[in-house]
């Protein structure tokens, strides 16, 4: 079984942020980190660009950070309890960071497993289990599987970066118009090759990204469904209720009830 001992989500810390475990933190530690970073690998230090991750050894020294305005992250730590390591027979990089081309699973994953790790339902850590393994495969998948007809197209790394940036703040005030000058593409053509990217449009991946959001806040918080809807991207709460009950079936109030009932 794989043990979550604790977790965070969409954490979001102050300029100058600066992290140093000379000896570790006696178990694994995953990060996906939305920024930029910094790490000190070896004596030397490696600037990163934003959906970077990291895998850390249980007593691995960690040195990381964040010189800009803001740093931003998803962490994970954990370690395997009576089974075999999967780490090792996934051959996952350890202690040094490493690019994502797609973060959309990997923080669905995390979000997922901060929800569950907060409840007290009956099964939790089987279900944590499951999706910690679900996540170091998916890991795996990402990192050694990289045969995707997609990335022969000049502007699919442009457009998956804009898509992981919408999925890490979907609260922007994002338009279409705005994102296609952005790439150098016109409107029609930056929505085309959206579609056949990501099988998706862009608008509905904000929309979902806002939701997905929302659901997040809305079962692991006390927040307003005033102060969410704003914190979440609307300009107008009764917009959000409408879009929220659209997309999950349910007002956000009766989704958070239903939650709560669970636990």
């Amino acid at each position: 079984m794989i043990v979550v001992s604790n977790c965070g989500f969409d954490s979001r810390h102050r300029t100058d942020f600066d992290i140093r475990r000379p000896n570790g933190n006696g178990v694994y530690t995953l990060l996906f980190i939305k920024t930029e970073a910094f790490f000190e690998i070896n004596g030397k230090f490696i600037d990163t660009a934003p959906n970077t991750a990291i895998l850390y050894d249980r007593n691995a020294y960690i040195h990381y950070g964040c010189h800009a305005q803001s740093y931003n992250d998803d962490w994970i730590h954990f370690d395997f309890l009576e089974e075999e390591n999967l780490i090792e027979k996934l051959v996952l990089p350890l202690n040094y960071p490493f690019p994502l081309t797609d973060t959309t699973l990997l923080t669905e994953y995390v979000k997922i497993i901060v929800s569950k790790n907060l409840s007290s339902h009956l099964y939790k850590e089987q279900i944590i289990d499951s999706l910690m393994h679900t996540l170091l495969y998916s890991l795996a998948e990402q990192i050694y599987v990289s045969k995707d007809k997609r990335l022969k197209n000049k502007y699919f790394q442009r457009l998956n970066q804009i898509r992981m940036n919408i999925q890490n703040a979907p609260q922007k005030k994002w338009d279409v118009a705005s994102i296609a000058r952005e790439v150098n593409l016109s409107p029609t053509h930056f929505q085309r090759l959206y579609k056949s990217f990501f099988d998706t449009t862009c608008i509905q991946d904000i929309i979902q990204s806002r939701i997905k959001n929302a659901q997040f806040y809305l079962q692991t918080t006390n927040m307003s469904i005033q102060a969410l809807s704003a914190f979440c991207g609307y300009d107008n709460e009764l917009h959000f209720m409408r879009q929220f009950k659209k997309y999950t079936g349910m007002t956000p109030s009766e989704y958070r009830k239903m939650h709560l009932s669970i636990k």
